[in-house]
C-alpha cells in the first residue's frame, strides 16, 4: 500500500490537513512510496522485533533449482500480490494487484504472457493481498483475500470466491461473486498477505505477517450466517527467520523484515510459504516443526507463490513491478529431497 492510498484514506476520514501534511513531507524528503511506508511503519512500531530475538536459518532443502520463466507482460499488473495455478489448464496462472487497483483478476501463462483480465462485480477492494484456486463439487473456483492491514486497524477482513473464468469468456462482463466470508481475529486485527485453501477440511488458512512467531488461522470456506465469523488460531509456525546474525551486513535496515511471509500455498501435506527473501516448505501435519528452506534469487520484491497444477515439487513465484514502471518477473521453482538424475 503506497502513500497515495494512505492519503486517500486520511481524506476519507475528514483529516484533510493531515493528508496535506503527509503529502508535503513525502515531497520534501523526496521519498518513494515504499520508502514512505517503511518509515511510517517503523515509527508506529508495527514491524518491531525484539532486539534479542535471533532466529537461524532452517536447513536448506537437499535440492532445488530456480529458473527465470519470463516477464509479466500486462502493464496493468503492477504488484502481483496473489498467484494461483488454474485448475483448467496447466499453463495458466491467475494474479491480482495489491491495493490501488479495481476488483480485477489477471490471466497469464506460466511464462508471464498476458491472457486477459476480468472484473468482479464488487466495489473497489480495500487491500487485496492473496489468492488461491480450488475445486469444489466439480466446479473450478478462485478465492481472493482482502486481508491486508498494514496498520492493524481493520475490525474485520474478508475473502470472496468466484468461478474461474474460461479464457473464451467475455472480458467486458463482470464476474458474479459466488460467495463471500467476512471474519475477524480472536486477538484483534492482524495483517496478512498469505492465504491458502485446505479443500479437504473446507477451510481457508491465513498466516499473520507481522506477529512473531507467525500465527496460522483457519476460517470455514463457506458459512451460513452473514455476520463476521471469528477465525480459529490453530498453530504458531516454527519461526521464520528474523534478525538472522550477519544479515544486516547484506541487507541493512531491511534485514529484520525479510522473513515476513508474503505468499502461501497448500498441496497435500506440503505447505509452501514465501517471504521477501526465500521460500520455506512446511509439513502441514505439524507446522511447529522446522521447515526446509528453498533459496530464492534476489530479484525484486516477491509477493506471491503457487504450486504448479498437480505438482507438489514445482511452484511459481512472482515479483512486483518496482516503482510501477520497471520489469516484474515470474520464476519457476523445482525442489525435492534429491536431485533428479
Amino acid at each position: 500500500m503506497g502513500d497515495k492510498v494512505l492519503i486517500g484514506r486520511l481524506v476519507k476520514f475528514g483529516t484533510v490537513a493531515a493528508a496535506l501534511s503527509v503529502s508535503a513531507l513525502v515531497l520534501l524528503l523526496g521519498w518513494r512510496e515504499d520508502e514512505f511506508l517503511y518509515q511510517l511503519i517503523r515509527l508506529t512500531g508495527l514491524n518491531d522485533v525484539p532486539a534479542n530475538v535471533h532466529v537461524m536459518e532452517p536447513t536448506q532443502i537437499p535440492w532445488s533449482e530456480v529458473r527465470w520463466s519470463g516477464d509479466l507482460e500486462d502493464p496493468a499488473l503492477n504488484e502481483s500480490s496473489g498467484l494461483a495455478a488454474s485448475n483448467r489448464r496447466s499453463d495458466l496462472l491467475w494474479s491480482i494487484n495489491d491495493s490501488g487497483d479495481g476488483p480485477n483478476i489477471y490471466a497469464m501463462t506460466t511464462a508471464g504472457a498476458a491472457l486477459g483480465r476480468w472484473s468482479i462485480d464488487i466495489a473497489k477492494p480495500s487491500d487485496w493481498e492473496a489468492m488461491d484456486a480450488f475445486v469444489l463439487n466439480d466446479k473450478n473456483y478462485l478465492l481472493i483475500a482482502d486481508v491486508g492491514d498494514n496498520f492493524a486497524r481493520r475490525r474485520s477482513v474478508s475473502f470472496l470466491v468466484v468461478e474461474e473464468p474460461d479464457l473464451e469468456q467475455d472480458q467486458t462482463t463482470t464476474l458474479p461473486v459466488a460467495w463471500q466470508v467476512e471474519f475477524a481475529y480472536p486477538e484483534g486485527p492482524r495483517d496478512s498477505e498469505a492465504v491458502a485453501v485446505d479443500i479437504s477440511a473446507e477451510q481457508v488458512l491465513i498466516v499473520s505477517k507481522r506477529t512473531f512467531p507467525n500465527e496460522l488461522y483457519a476460517v470455514p470456506l463457506r458459512v451460513s450466517k452473514a455476520s463476521p465469523v471469528t477465525a480459529e488460531k490453530i498453530a504458531e509456525l516454527y519461526p521464520l527467520p528474523r534478525n538472522v546474525p550477519g544479515d544486516e551486513v547484506l541487507y541493512g535496515r531491511a534485514a529484520p523484515y525479510l522473513g515476513m511471509p508474503t505468499g502461501m500455498d497448500l498441496l497435500g501435506e506440503r505447505l509452501l510459504i514465501t517471504t521477501y527473501r526465500d521460500a520455506y516448505l512446511y509439513d502441514y501435519a505439524d507446522v511447529t516443526k522446522a521447515p526446509l528452506r528453498i533459496p530464492l534469487p534476489l530479484a525484486g520484491q516477491r509477493e506471491a507463490i503457487a504450486f504448479a497444477r498437480d505438482s507438489d515439487a514445482t511452484a511459481y513465484v512472482s515479483s512486483e513491478r518496482k516503482n510501477r514502471t520497471e520489469v516484474a518477473q515470474i520464476f519457476t521453482i523445482d525442489f525435492g529431497f534429491a536431485a533428479p538424475e
